[in-house]
């Protein structure tokens, strides 16, 4: 297998693990909603969390290197912690990889002909990813807040 190659395999198993990652945080999305099953809740977060940090690897393997410029993070929940907010913030992040997702397929897809447009779809695609991963940290917080005023 050619570098060129390979490069292209890393951008689409990226695009694709942004795709899992973005049906997960639905999952997540829709159990807050409904203010039940924080458990499930929680195993879909962790496995769009994974996907998320998957696609970010894939990304760099591709050499789709960030540009060190941190993620801005979404507002604090603060003392209001609520399913409907988790809900939010998981229905963002499904957007974002969603997007991320489209950018990578988009950069697999011009990898042959313009190496430069991919590099910058790659890299907006990172972006993106980054954004999600802080908008998922910020749900998880949230569910820690959750899960302890359940238990008392």
């Amino acid at each position: 297998m050619s570098a060129k190659h390979s490069k292209k395999v890393h951008l689409e198993a990226a695009a694709s693990h942004h795709e899992q990652a973005a049906r997960y945080h639905r999952g997540a999305a829709r159990h807050f909603e409904a203010g039940q099953d924080y458990a499930h809740a929680a195993h879909q977060a962790m496995m769009a969390h994974g996907h998320g940090l998957q696609a970010i690897d894939e990304a760099h393997d591709a050499g789709a290197h960030s540009t060190g410029t941190p993620p801005p993070a979404p507002a604090s929940s603060g003392a209001g912690a609520s399913g409907e907010l988790a809900a939010k913030l998981h229905a963002t992040a499904a957007e974002l990889h969603d997007q991320a997702a489209q950018h990578m397929r988009h950069a697999a897809k011009l990898f042959e002909q313009d190496r430069s447009a991919a590099a910058h779809d790659a890299q907006l695609a990172l972006s993106l990813a980054l954004r999600a991963l802080s908008h998922g940290n910020e749900a998880a917080r949230l569910f820690v807040k959750l899960a302890s005023a359940e238990g008392s």
